[in-house]
């Protein structure tokens, strides 16, 4: 017995450290408070994404807290602000006689998990539970007990199935983003079997070319009698129709009454053909195994999860932490082999909503968990420039748009240059990133950068010149950086001095005059002929159009200098002031927002200042106010897995600057927590003793020697070992040694020993 109780002890330390599951994952969480997460079912970037569609079909996910559920569409996004995007193919089960209109229904026992959603249509006393696999949504549909022939009322016991081809989300929007249905078409070919399709343009990045969605849909149940509808009219037969959403189109399937009945239904759905989607749902799910499909999922996302294991923590921290990494999986969208476009071996992605917010954390975030899927992410980035001529900053339903700032997908390359992803044409990837920086674009909202003549002759954004030209000036120097370092590493000298130069040119904005709140010096608007915007207002800020910045003001953007931080420093008056302008910016609510991506590196910058113990106080104070369980859970849109992944590196004790070999030491939340690389190796961050209260660090020793450094590279995570921090309740300066990289104080970029012939050598060669 001894000797059992000495092992179970010896055990204890393994059995604690445990990565996340499926099942610690709460896909409501983000749901309310603008979130727009989404609380369907969906595999790892599937394609397909079912659910509800509710309230006055303006939820961008599709799901809104309250109003009753229209029926269950088969695309939607995740943490998407702004105009809505797809709500495609809504199919809705009700009871009594089919009806082409007003077949919505209140909600109750509303729950889901990983890979299952559930609910009760109580107007039709029918549960709902959905399942999914990359392409297909799998249905099943309980119906209550009904009898006809004591009902008193003509088809009153009918069980139906509708399918709503003119359904989408927002058609009332109302910044010229709604979206509109200008073609759909609907046949029952059996009474088990419904295909048809349509066309939408509009939403938020505003498409004019139409983009087509195809269904084909199966019953594991006969239906008595079908029908189509047209314009509110319910008549035999199918239906095609070409023209807007105010006259729809549709199919019933309708089942007689009798006892309980439960139908099983699934729907594959394509962007190429009616044929494609029926492959897809005859292929994906094996009949209409609805448990397997469910255990399915929970594997793929148990695999996916693996990758990161925690020690130590609670419970709320397995489920906020476990649901981070799940959703800053589920986008962009993998399309491979659903391209309508041209035909490619590479892979396919879809659904970038945005890069302008992704690259900041949620890239940098795969390349370290999911390598192999950022590669196929960035292959996809590459291979839409091959074909369309420019990266893409938003895409939706197969067509680019909309650009918020810069030519950001510089960032996302870049990332898989210094993590050494494999498999990756980088000759056509940095032909890319020049283009960006070089070539006028025939619409800057869609792709390249705007201005670029006033960028070029007199280095910087002009009011006459373009909209937002604070913000995007600040964004297209730092782009100019990430050329600037891909350029060093592929051996092109001219190009690099070139535009290394220009990743300078944030400082003709620099308005050294400029002042608030006892501070002097702040990014600022000029015209043309060289004069600052009068009067100077360190609150201005726009959305599409307007002169000064986009969702943010000078104080967010005057702290976005990613690529020269001593510079910025240098410029705020030195390291004192500069500590106490952050201290200002996060103190006062009209500066900091945490629910913008502009400021998400500014914790993070007392680091440059030597004060890394600010950015423990800053960065737990964000996250004990701001990012909870439940459906509150985060501070708004979690923009496709942005705040999501902000969140999991916040928590997890460190931070990347994006586009740089670059990882800043924050505070971590867990007294353990390991990354499982690709490589086979593990990165493991110790903070024995780690609390509320003792969130600063005393001491750090990687691998058993000090560690003077609040940074960190790339190449140190990839060779695995162990960062442990001793924490303390009081602050001290335990980081003594030189500070992160700025291009003006340090030799950075790097040399880099790799040739480019050898850029699709294994991963960790």
């Amino acid at each position: 017995m001894l000797q059992r109780i000495v092992l179970l002890l010896l055990l204890l330390p393994v059995l604690a450290a445990s990565a996340q599951t499926a099942r610690d994952v709460d896909p409501f969480l983000g749901t309310e408070n603008s979130g727009n997460a989404f609380p369907g079912p969906s595999l790892p970037f599937a394609m397909v994404k079912p659910g509800p569609d509710d309230g006055n079909n303006r939820g961008n996910s599709g799901w809104t807290e309250t109003g009753d559920i229209n029926g269950f569409s088969q695309l939607h996004t995740h943490g998407m602000g702004g105009g809505a995007k797809y709500g495609d193919i809504l199919i809705q089960p009700t009871t009594g006689a089919p009806q082409a209109s007003s077949f919505s229904s209140p909600r109750a026992d509303e729950r889901a998990s990983v890979g299952i959603y559930h609910v009760a249509l109580t107007r039709y006393g029918i549960g709902v539970d959905i399942t999914s696999s990359r392409r297909t949504a799998l249905y099943r549909f309980t119906y209550p007990r009904s009898d006809q022939s004591t009902s008193g009322a003509p088809n009153a016991g009918l069980r139906n199935i509708l399918f709503d081809v003119a359904h989408i989300l927002d058609p009332v929007q109302d910044y010229g983003e709604a979206q509109i249905v200008v073609r759909s078409s609907i046949h029952v070919l059996s009474p088990t079997e419904v295909v048809g399709q349509h066309s939408v343009i509009g939403g938020w990045n505003k498409q004019i070319t139409p983009y087509t969605v195809y269904f084909y849909a199966i019953t594991d149940t006969a239906a008595a009698s079908s029908g189509t509808w047209h314009e509110k009219e319910l008549a035999p037969g199918s239906a095609e129709f070409i023209g807007g959403i105010a006259q729809g189109s549709g199919a019933y399937l309708t089942f007689p009454a009798g006892g309980p009945l439960t139908i099983s239904l699934k729907i594959g759905i394509s962007f190429i053909s009616e044929a494609q989607a029926k492959q897809n749902a005859m292929t994906e799910i094996r009949g209409f195994d609805f448990e397997g499909t469910h255990a399915a999922a929970l594997a793929a996302w148990d695999k996916a999860l693996s990758t990161v294991t925690l020690q130590g923590e609670s419970n709320e921290d397995r489920d906020t932490f476990a649901t981070a990494i799940y959703q800053s999986m589920l986008m962009p969208v993998d399309r491979t082999g659903e391209n309508p476009l041209w035909h490619s071996t590479e892979p396919y992605y879809g659904d970038y909503f945005t890069i302008w917010d992704t690259f900041r954390t949620s890239s940098p975030l795969l390349d370290l968990i999911a390598p192999a899927r950022e590669t196929q992410i960035v292959r996809s980035l590459v291979d839409i420039y091959r074909h369309e001529g420019w990266l893409p900053d938003g895409r939706l339903g197969n067509v680019t748009g909309r650009s918020q700032g810069g030519s950001d997908a510089d960032f996302v390359l870049v990332d898989a240059w210094l993590h050494h992803l494999p498999g990756i044409d980088w000759t056509t990837a940095y032909q890319a990133m020049l283009k960006d920086a070089e070539a006028p674009t025939p619409d800057p909202t869609r792709e390249g950068r705007g201005d670029l003549g006033d960028w070029h002759k007199i280095g910087y954004l002009t009011i006459e010149g373009t909209d937002r030209p604070g913000s995007k000036d600040v964004e297209y120097a730092a782009n100019d950086f990430e050329v600037a370092l891909l350029a060093k590493s592929l051996h092109h000298p001219a190009e690099y001095a070139r535009y290394l130069k220009r990743a300078g040119n944030w400082e003709n904005l620099w308005d050294s005059h400029a002042t608030d709140e006892g501070f002097t010096g702040f990014i600022w608007v000029r015209h043309r002929d060289g004069s600052w915007k009068q009067p100077f207002n360190a609150y201005a800020r726009c959305s599409w159009g307007g002169d000064t910045f986009y969702e943010g003001n000078t104080w967010t953007y005057s702290l976005f200098v990613p690529q020269d931080v001593a510079r910025l420093i240098q410029l705020s008056g030195g390291d004192r002031t500069f500590v106490r302008r952050l201290d200002a910016f996060f103190s006062e609510p009209n500066h900091f927002d945490v629910n913008n991506e502009p400021g998400f590196l500014s914790p993070y910058l007392y680091n440059w200042a030597g004060r890394q113990d600010r950015t423990a106080d800053q960065v737990r104070d964000i996250l004990a106010h701001s990012f909870h369980t439940g459906r509150k859970g985060l501070p708004g849109n979690d923009d496709s897995g942005a705040m999501s992944s902000w969140y999991a590196f916040s928590r997890m004790g460190f931070f990347p600057n994006a586009g740089q070999d670059v990882f800043l030491i924050g505070t971590p939340a867990y007294p353990k927590v390991s990354i499982h690389l690709a490589n086979g190796k593990t990165f493991t961050i110790d903070a024995p003793g780690v609390s509320a209260a003792n969130k600063y660090i005393a001491r750090a020793e990687w691998d058993g020697k000090p560690w003077t450094r609040n940074w960190f590279r790339i190449e140190d995570v990839e060779r695995g070992g162990r960062l442990v921090l001793t924490m303390s309740p009081k602050p001290s300066r335990w980081d003594t040694g030189v500070p992160p990289p700025s291009m003006s104080s340090s030799p950075f970029p790097r040399n880099d020993p790799r040739q480019l012939p050898n850029r699709k050598r294994s991963r960790r060669s």
